[in-house]
């Protein structure tokens, strides 16, 4: 869960004690949830949703299912089966040349060219073991 509080605080462009600020906490509560030392407590996750209602609880407590009310419902499944990309082929995709997003959540899978000259404000990267890093330029 420290990993999901760590990404919101990133996720919203804030700095630890911002964060503790806008939900009405110790900064120093914020340390030591981040550093592992605490869990959170029923209270703090209650103050986490009514300050940042986007996230869903499912995501902050158990880290599945959407991570935000605006996300449509991705089925669970077990992370050995991986979620099969159809060929190029099948749907009409540019070459792997162009800059692409792939979307798995949406049915059936898209694809979009990114502007070669827009500015990237924050990228998501999600590992096989279903760890993730937020990378923002800075």
């Amino acid at each position: 869960m420290k990993d999901r509080i760590a990404h919101i605080i990133r996720a919203q462009n804030l700095t630890a004690a911002e964060f503790a600020l806008r939900l009405g906490i110790q900064p120093s509560n914020i340390s030591h949830l981040l550093s592992g030392r605490n869990n959170p407590s029923l209270d703090f996750v209650k103050k986490l949703k009514e300050t940042f209602p986007e996230y869903t609880l499912d995501w902050i407590i158990f880290g599945r299912g959407p991570m935000t009310v605006s996300e449509p419902f991705a089925p669970l499944r077990p992370v050995d089966q991986p979620t099969p990309l159809p060929s190029q082929e099948e749907n009409n995709l540019p070459d792997v040349g162009d800059n692409i997003i792939f979307n798995q959540n949406t049915s059936p899978v898209s694809a979009v060219s990114l502007p070669v000259s827009g500015e990237i404000k924050q990228m998501i990267m999600v590992y096989k073991d279903n760890t993730f890093e937020v990378l923002s330029p800075r």
